[in-house]
C-alpha cells in the first residue's frame, strides 16, 4: 500500500532528501557518488515528483574547494515564508586550520554567492508549488530516524524513516554519503540536524493550523489586550480630587 504524503510530509521529505544530496556533494573527496534513491512505500507519483526536484538543486563544490570562512548549506528549509533561502541555517562552515568538519546550527546562507542563494530560492517556490499539485493539505511527520550499519558495505542502502504520530512510517532508501560511515560524530551531528527539522516543522503546522496534535490543545493567543485608556479629564476634576487644592 503506498503512502500518500500530506503537503507538509512532502515538503519535510524533501528538505531531508535534498540535504543527503548537498551532503553529499560537499564531504565528497572527488566526483559525488550517486545516491540510487529507492521507493519503498511513497505514492509513485509522488516519488517521482520528489527526484525530479532534487535533479533541480545547485551542484554544490566540495568543501576542500571553497575558501576559508565559506558557508555550504546542510539543510534549507523550504517553508520560509515568501519561499526566500533563510538567512541563516544549519550548514558547513569552511575553516581549513582545524581539519574537521566544522558544523554550525545557523550558518550564514548569505555568504554564498548570489546566483547560488537565487537558484536556491527559486527551487523552494517550485518546490511549494510542486507540492500544492500532487499533495493534499494534511498533517506533518513527528519523527525522524536514519535506519543503516555503519560497518556495512558501501553499495548496502539505508532506510530513512519518516515516522507519523500515529506510528505509521514512510520509508525510502538511499546510499549515505561516506561521512555517515566513516565520521561517527558528523554522522550523529547531520542526523540530528534532520530529525530537528522534522520535529520542528510539525510544530509549526500545528502552530499555523490553531492546533497542537500532541495533545489536542488548541492554541490560545497569548498577546495582553491593548489597556483601556481613561478619557482626559478637565482641570476642575482634577482641582476637585485634591482637597486642598479645590479649597483655593
Amino acid at each position: 500500500m503506498s503512502f500518500n504524503l500530506s503537503r507538509t510530509q512532502f515538503l519535510q521529505m524533501f528538505a531531508v532528501m535534498q540535504s543527503i544530496k548537498l551532503i553529499n556533494h560537499h564531504t565528497a573527496k572527488a566526483a559525488a557518488p550517486a545516491l540510487l534513491w529507492k521507493n519503498e512505500n511513497i505514492n509513485d507519483d509522488q516519488f517521482a515528483v520528489l527526484t525530479s526536484l532534487l535533479s533541480s538543486t545547485p551542484l554544490m563544490p566540495s568543501l576542500s574547494m571553497l575558501p576559508s570562512g565559506s558557508t555550504a548549506p546542510i539543510l534549507i528549509n523550504p517553508f520560509t515564508e515568501g519561499g526566500y533561502l533563510p538567512h541563516s541555517g544549519p550548514g558547513f562552515v569552511v575553516i581549513p586550520e582545524t581539519g574537521t568538519l566544522n558544523i554550525q546550527e545557523n550558518a550564514l546562507f548569505n555568504a554564498m554567492e548570489t546566483h547560488i542563494s537565487t537558484a536556491f530560492t527559486n527551487l523552494i517556490r517550485h518546490a511549494n508549488a510542486r507540492a500544492d499539485h500532487v499533495a493534499m493539505p494534511g498533517a506533518a511527520f513527528a519523527s525522524f530516524s536514519v535506519d543503516y550499519d555503519r560497518h556495512a558495505s558501501i553499495s548496502k542502502r539505508a532506510k530513512l524513516c519518516f515516522y507519523e504520530e500515529g506510528c505509521e512510517v514512510a520509508v525510502i532508501e538511499v546510499l549515505l554519503p561516506h561521512v555517515f560511515s566513516a565520521n561517527e560524530t558528523a554522522a550523529r551531528h547531520l542526523i540530528d540536524i534532520m530529525r530537528h527539522f522534522i520535529g520542528q516543522s510539525m510544530i509549526d503546522a500545528d502552530i499555523a493550523a490553531g492546533v497542537l496534535t500532541n495533545d489536542s490543545i488548541h492554541v490560545v493567543s497569548d498577546i495582553p489586550e491593548p489597556p483601556i485608556r481613561e478619557p482626559e479629564k478637565t482641570l476642575e476634576q482634577k482641582l476637585m480630587e485634591c482637597p486642598t487644592w479645590a479649597t483655593w
